[in-house]
């Protein structure tokens, strides 16, 4: 039965297929701004996170005055050591992050400096030419690819903040900060690019931006956050104070989050996120209605037919199964033409809107028009079980 009503659904639209072009052209159209929308919040939020979600750790440690923003965030950096030693943990890093600008012979862009200690859950895991430095290791950098395809090549020696020139070994990619690009540097170099480009505070190589933590396989995440609270609160003050002389450090309140808290907490990514998902779920809508009111003027149309069917013995789940091989097969016309049409546009759109489609949006971004169009054409389902032949011909000899 539901093989005869899916030929029949199927042999219905090829003899109505000139009738739909246009009810198909539509559905595309709304199948490419939805998705083009959904590609364009994917971007901008992958462009705003790329710096943490680039390390291969489980856990942040902010101190707590930062309110979990990476850019404010000041921790001595000799704590990540002794976090090592708090049952759960595997490894431990220290990443700093410094808005700053990168001269070169194509130009001045502005950049983020990141810091870290290589070889550590700080280091960048995506690496797509050449290397990333390691600690202590003086005058080189590796680079976001945007740079790359600014001019920059491996080899190339760049300015930062004015006065630091660094030799280019490598590229990272899916690294951005804040829709800026990124440079990775020791925390050596990074802490005299911060104090070149802010005099006032000094410099210094034991304050960095935030700890990131490993965790052992089957550790409970927020039992290991609980207590690095907790030993770092009680940390003896003759401790604290021995970690670095110079800096004023009252003491160790942090705050330790996961790695998705702390993504969430990248400032405008929340309100981006959200703002996106309810204009994308309102094309999602918009495609669903569309499709309801589509199906329910064809059903309108063919009722007469469809009451044939039902007075020669179709039972009305065969028509229910014809009519939704008919949503799907315009479902799947317009996704596959939205989706190519969105590709293209990807290739054309100035590198100033970061519009791209990854995988994963497309197949949620289909799933959902599949599900909306389904609920919208369940009135037409509704009147096409409910149909009764005797009425609809009693109707038509009126």
């Amino acid at each position: 039965m539901i093989r005869s009503g899916v030929d029949l659904g199927l042999a219905e639209l090829r003899r109505t297929l000139g009738r739909l072009w246009s009810s198909t052209a539509a559905l595309t159209v709304l199948v490419t701004l939805t998705l083009t929308l959904a590609g364009l919040a994917d971007a901008l939020e992958r462009d705003s996170t790329g710096v943490l979600r680039s390390l291969d750790a489980d856990l942040v440690v902010f101190n707590e005055e930062a309110r979990l923003q990476l850019l404010r965030s000041r921790v001595p950096a000799p704590l990540g050591g002794s976090l090592a030693f708090v049952d759960g943990v595997q490894r431990t890093g220290t990443v700093g992050l410094l808005p700053s600008s990168l001269s070169s012979e194509s130009g001045r862009e502005r950049v983020t400096v990141v810091g870290y200690t290589a070889r550590t859950p700080a280091e960048p895991t995506n690496v797509v030419e050449g290397r990333v430095p390691l600690d202590g290791e003086p005058g080189i950098a590796a680079a976001d690819v945007h740079l790359r395809d600014r001019g920059i090549a491996l080899g190339d020696t760049v300015t930062l903040a004015g006065d630091r020139d660094v030799e280019i070994v490598g590229f990272v990619e899916d690294t951005r900060f804040l829709q800026q690009p990124t440079v990775w540097v020791p925390h050596d170099l990074w802490s005299r690019v911060r104090a070149s480009a802010f005099p006032e505070a000094g410099w210094s190589e034991t304050l960095v931006g935030a700890i990131v933590v490993r965790l052992s396989p089957g550790a409970d995440r927020e039992q290991v956050a609980a207590t690095i609270e907790a030993e770092l609160a009680d940390l003896d003050q003759d401790i604290i104070d021995r970690m670095d002389s110079d800096d004023a450090v009252e003491g160790i309140d942090v705050d330790v989050v996961p790695m998705t808290a702390a993504l969430d907490a990248i400032p405008g990514v929340d309100v981006q996120r959200s703002t996106f998902s309810v204009i994308v779920a309102l094309a999602v809508a918009v495609v669903g209605m569309v499709m309801g009111l589509l199906f329910a003027l064809l059903v309108a149309e063919r009722r007469p037919v469809l009451s044939t069917l039902r007075a020669i013995g179709a039972p009305p789940r065969m028509l229910v199964v014809m009519l939704l091989t008919q949503v799907v097969a315009l479902w799947a016309v317009a996704t596959t033409g939205g989706t190519l049409a969105t590709f293209a546009l990807a290739q054309v759109v100035p590198e100033a809107m970061p519009l791209a489609l990854r995988p994963i949006v497309v197949a949620t971004i289909a799933v959902a028009l599949l599900a909306a169009s389904a609920v919208g054409a369940t009135a037409a389902l509704r009147r096409v079980v409910r149909l009764d032949p005797a009425t609809v011909m009693q109707e038509d000899t009126e």
